[in-house]
C-alpha cells in the first residue's frame, strides 16, 4: 500500500508539502505545476489512505514586509557578534516564511521612519538607550496599528504593546554566583558598564541590580569591588584591567563580569601581571561567545541563546500576523552555566 512519504518522493516534494496539498490547505503556497504533480503522484500510486499530517516548521501566514530596526551601529556587529546571531536568525526565520525583509542599522533609521507606511510588523533589535533618543521613532511606534516585537531588550510597562523576547538576568547572575559559592569563594567583584541613560537619568544594568540584591541579601555586597566602565568591548575589559591593577587595590578571590568581552580583556591584564586564574582570581563572564572557550584558561561563562532569542522574536511576529492578536506577551529565553578552567574545582560533593 503506498504511504505519503511514497507520494512525495515520486512528486519531488517533501512529505509536508504532499499532506498539505492533498489536504487542500488553502493557505499553503504552492504553484499550479507542484500541486498537479503530487495529485498525479497520488493518483497513479493509488493513493486512498488517510491523509497523513507532517509537522512542517514554516507558518501558513500572509504575506508581508517586514521592518527590522537595529539600535545600533553595523561597527558593533564587527566588534560584537551577539546582535549579529540574533539578527541573523531573525532574517532566516522571516524569510524561510516567505516574509520581505528591510533592515535600518542605527545610521539609516530616518530612511526606514520614511518607508514606515509600507511595512506590516516590526522588530526593534538592540539597545534600550537607543530607544530612548531616537524620539520620531518613538512616537512612530506608539501610533502603529501594527504587530511589534522587542528582541533582546525590554521597555517600561505601558511603553508600547509589543511582544518581548528577553534574558532572565536574575537567573544568570544567580547561576554564576552558585558556581562560586560552591567552591568556597566568598568576596566577589563584579565587573560591567554603567548601564543605559533614559531621559536623562543613568539606569544599571539588569545584571549589576541582580548581582547587588543577591549579595546585599548574604551581607557580602562590598563597593569597592565593583568596578564599571562605559562600553562592554575587549579593549574596555583590558583597559579596566590596567587602572585595577594600578589602584593596588585589594582584589576579591572571584569576579563575575557582565559579558565574555570584557572578561577576555580582564584576563589578558591578569595575566601581564602574572596573577593566577583560577588560583588567585576565578572569573565567570557572561554570553558564552565562541572564544571563551579558546582563551587560557578557558572562560567559565553563562551562555544566553541569542539564536533562540531572534527565532522565537521572528516567530511571534509571524504568530501575531497570522492571528491578530491584539495583547502584547513576554518570552524568556533559557540560559546555561558552562563551566570551563576560570573557576576553578567545585568544593561541593
Amino acid at each position: 500500500m503506498a504511504t505519503l512519504k511514497d507520494v512525495a518522493k515520486r512528486a519531488g516534494v517533501s512529505p509536508a508539502a504532499a499532506s498539505r496539498v492533498l489536504n487542500q490547505d488553502r493557505h499553503f503556497s504552492v504553484s499550479d505545476d507542484t500541486r498537479m504533480k503530487i495529485q498525479e503522484a497520488a493518483k497513479a500510486l493509488g493513493y486512498k489512505g488517510r491523509v497523513e499530517h507532517y509537522q512542517d516548521t514554516t507558518l501558513c501566514i500572509p504575506k508581508a514586509k517586514i521592518g527590522i530596526f537595529l539600535l545600533y551601529n553595523e561597527i558593533l556587529e564587527i566588534e560584537d557578534s551577539y546582535y549579529q546571531i540574533v539578527r541573523l536568525n531573525i532574517k532566516s526565520e522571516l524569510e524561510k516564511n516567505g516574509l520581505q525583509i528591510k533592515e535600518f542599522f542605527l545610521g539609516t533609521i530616518e530612511k526606514g521612519i520614511r518607508q514606515f507606511h509600507e511595512f506590516q510588523g516590526v522588530i526593534l533589535v538592540g539597545h534600550p538607550g537607543i530607544w530612548f533618543r531616537a524620539s520620531e521613532l518613538r512616537v512612530m511606534m506608539k501610533e502603529a496599528g501594527i504587530p511589534i516585537v522587542c528582541s533582546d531588550f525590554e521597555l517600561e510597562e505601558g511603553e508600547l504593546n509589543a511582544d518581548y523576547v528577553v534574558n532572565d538576568f536574575e537567573s544568570i547572575v544567580n547561576k554564576a554566583l552558585d558556581c562560586f559559592e560552591d567552591r568556597g569563594y566568598e568576596e566577589i567583584g563584579y565587573i560591567g558598564t554603567y548601564g543605559i541613560e533614559i531621559y536623562g537619568s543613568l539606569k544599571a544594568d539588569r545584571r549589576y541590580l541582580a548581582f547587588k540584591n543577591r549579595m546585599e541579601e548574604n551581607g557580602r555586597f562590598r563597593e569597592e569591588f565593583i568596578w564599571l566602565t562605559k562600553n562592554s568591548l575587549v579593549r574596555d575589559g583590558y583597559e579596566l584591567g590596567k587602572k585595577i591593577i594600578k589602584e593596588k587595590r585589594r582584589l576579591p578571590r572571584a569576579i563575575f563580569v557582565e559579558n565574555d568581552n570584557l572578561a577576555i580583556g580582564f584576563l589578558r591584564t591578569l595575566k601581564e601581571n602574572a596573577i593566577s586564574v583560577p588560583g588567585e582570581i576565578a572569573l565567570i563572564g557572561c554570553n558564552d561567545i565562541q572564544a571563551a572557550a579558546f582563551v587560557t584558561p578557558p572562560l567559565t561563562s553563562v551562555k544566553i541563546y541569542n539564536d533562540v532569542t531572534g527565532i522565537m522574536s521572528a516567530r511571534l511576529l509571524m504568530e501575531r500576523l497570522l492571528t491578530g492578536r491584539k495583547e502584547g506577551v513576554k518570552l524568556i529565553v533559557p540560559n546555561r552555566l558552562v563551566v570551563r578552567g576560570s573557576c576553578g574545582e567545585s568544593r561541593v560533593v
